[in-house]
Order: structure tokens, then sequence, then C-alpha cells
């Protein structure tokens, strides 16, 4: 078993329910269900796939706005109903769902003709790190090498590894259920020595610096690392 299935098993309860963006998922849902594709994240009970969906709300919601705005609207020269949710490459993003060229369209009120059926983009991927250090999650970016950072998240108490194509690579949960009264004190400076240690592709280095950072409890990685000594990893 990888370290990180271990510390999923054993993660502490309840973390995402009171969570902001539980609430905002909860009092935007049914946007969802408007995008067939997008019907799966309402059954989701993972809270990478919630953050996700979160930034996908407020895409929505700003779709919602500009198309009421649109559709009362005839001239071109009042202001938009919304501000742009971040920038892209200094191009300003109303719209997440949307390509940055019709970005600049709707920038410029030209964007009346837009509509998700034909115009949507996997925004993901297309705007892949943009969306996860915007206002539009909670995350804190903690790692990075060439290809993927690492972002975490107070409430979740996880590190999310995320790839340039906007997918999680790795979710790392810590303060196990095992740890009795955690330390969440300071928690940025102790995750560092542990992501220097993952991004060198020391498995062990690793593990060594989540128990010594009081990351993770001295339970999971006494279990872990017999197990590695029982298929003979280490000696």
């Amino acid at each position: 078993m990888k370290i990180y299935e271990l510390l999923k098993e054993n993660r502490r309860p309840h973390l995402i329910t009171p969570s902001r963006e539980y609430l905002f998922f909860q009092e935007h849902e049914a946007l969802l269900t408007h995008v067939p594709e997008l019907i799966p994240f309402i059954n989701s009970k993972d809270d990478f796939d919630l953050i996700c969906a979160n930034i996908i709300q407020s895409a929505l919601l700003n779709y919602e706005a500009l198309t009421k705005y649109w559709t009362t609207n005839s001239g071109t020269s009042d202001e938009l109903p919304v501000k742009a949710l971040f920038n892209y490459n200094n191009v300003p993003i109303y719209c997440p769902l949307f390509s940055v060229s019709n970005n600049i369209l709707i920038g410029n009120n030209l964007g009346n003709k837009l509509n998700l059926t034909h115009d949507a983009i996997d925004l993901f991927e297309i705007y892949n790190f943009s969306l996860f250090e915007s206002q539009l999650t909670s995350l804190v970016l903690v790692g990075e090498d060439i290809h993927t950072r690492a972002y975490y998240h107070y409430d979740f108490h996880a590190i999310y590894v995320v790839n340039d194509q906007g997918r999680l690579d790795v979710k790392i949960c810590l303060f196990d259920k095992h740890i009795k009264r955690p330390d969440f004190r300071n928690v940025l400076e102790r995750i560092k020595p542990t992501l220097n240690e993952y991004y060198a592709g020391n498995r062990i280095g690793f593990i060594n610096a989540l128990v010594k950072e009081k990351l993770i409890s001295h339970k999971l990685y006494t279990k872990y690392v017999n197990n590695l000594k029982r298929r003979k990893i280490i000696g």
C-alpha cells in the first residue's frame, strides 16, 4: 500500500461538511445540473472534487450574470456586471469556461454570442495552476517542480499535488486520526521539508519528514515502515 492510501484511510472525519467550500457548494449545487458533464460532481464526496466544483460554480455564476446582461442590454457601453475572476497571461478571465480569446471578447463587451454548448472548454486543462491560485479556492501554494505544483488546504488538512493539465496527481492527507492532539501551528513551514523530499523522489526521506514534523502519527509511520521491511524494500 502506498503511503498516500494509508493516510487517506486513516483521515480524520468531518473535515469537509463544515468548510467554506462545502457551504458554497450546497448553496449553488443546482448550477451543476445545467451541464450534463458536471453532474458527477454533485454526488462526489471527495474534497478535491469539491474544490474543483467550487471553481466551476463560480464560473457558472459569472456566466449566468453575463447571459442575463447580454439579453437585457443591447448597447455595448455599459460596464460588465461581473469582475474578472483572475488574470491569465495578463488577460482578465471573466468566465474560465471560455477560452482566453473569448474572454478578451467578453472584456470588450463582445461576448453575447458565446454559449456553453458550442464554446465551452476544459477549464482545468487550459487555465490549470491559475485556477487553483486564484480567489476561487482557499489553497496555498507550498511547493512546485517543472510539471506540478503542491497546494495546502487549511480546513481539509491536505496537500494536493496538481499537474500542468489541471488534474490531481497526489493527495497527501495530514494529521491522521491517531494523533490525539494535532499541532496545527506553523504548518506551512513544517510542510516544506516534506515536500523537498517528495520532489527529490526520496520515499524514505519523505515519510521520515512527515513524522518528524508531526504531520502524521508514529502509529502510521511504524505501520508503513514495517510494511516496507516485510517487502524487503528497506533493511
